[in-house]
C-alpha cells in the first residue's frame, strides 16, 4: 500500500502517515501540558539546591523549606488546622492538583494543592464564590486541616517539591 489512499475523487494520507501525525499530536499535546502549568511528579524548576524536607511548625504557624545543602530555602507564614485538625508526624508528598474543590464545601476551591497525608496538604488561600476566605497567615490556625499559604508560596511548593519529599509536622 502506498502513502496515499484514494477515496473516490479525493485523496488522504495513508495509515502510516496518519499514525505518525497522531503520535506527533500526542507529543505536542504533552508539551502543552507543561506550558499550562501541569508539572510531572519529580520535576523541579529551581536552580540551586534541591528540596531536602519541609518542616511545618504548628506553634509558629510557619513552614520551613530546607535544601539538600542544609540551607533554609523558604520561610513561609501559614495557617494550619484549627482545633488540632492538622495531623502531626512525618509524611511524604504523594499527589498534587493545580485546582481542587473542597470536600467539605463544594463551592470552595483552592489552587496548588500538594498532598502529604490523606486529603491534607499545602494549598493557596481558599476561595468561595471567587472571594478569598479570611486567612491570618503566620498568626493562627483556621483551616479544616490543610496548611494554607499565599497562592504564590503554594505554587512554589507545587512546582518545586517532588513526590516523595519529606514533610515533618510538629
Amino acid at each position: 500500500m502506498n502513502e496515499t489512499e484514494t477515496l473516490g475523487s479525493r485523496s488522504r494520507p495513508g495509515r502510516r502517515r496518519r499514525v505518525a501525525a497522531a503520535a506527533v499530536g500526542l507529543i505536542l499535546g504533552a508539551g502543552a501540558l507543561l506550558v499550562t502549568g501541569a508539572v510531572p511528579a519529580g520535576a523541579t524548576v529551581t536552580s540551586g539546591p534541591a528540596i531536602d524536607r519541609i518542616d511545618v511548625s504548628l506553634g509558629q504557624q510557619r513552614v520551613f523549606v530546607w535544601g539538600t545543602d542544609g540551607t533554609l530555602m523558604k520561610d513561609i507564614p501559614v495557617s494550619t488546622g484549627s482545633r488540632g485538625r492538622t495531623p502531626s508526624g512525618s509524611f511524604r508528598i504523594y499527589r498534587r492538583s493545580a485546582s481542587t474543590i473542597s470536600t467539605t464545601d463544594y463551592i470552595t476551591t483552592m489552587q496548588w494543592m500538594t498532598n502529604f497525608t490523606g486529603g491534607i496538604g499545602f494549598h493557596g488561600i481558599p476561595r468561595k464564590y471567587g472571594q478569598a476566605l479570611y486567612t491570618p497567615l503566620g498568626e493562627r490556625p483556621v483551616s479544616a486541616g490543610c496548611v494554607r499559604m499565599s497562592d504564590a508560596d503554594a505554587e512554589w511548593i507545587y512546582r518545586n517539591a517532588p513526590n516523595g519529599t519529606r514533610v515533618n509536622v510538629k
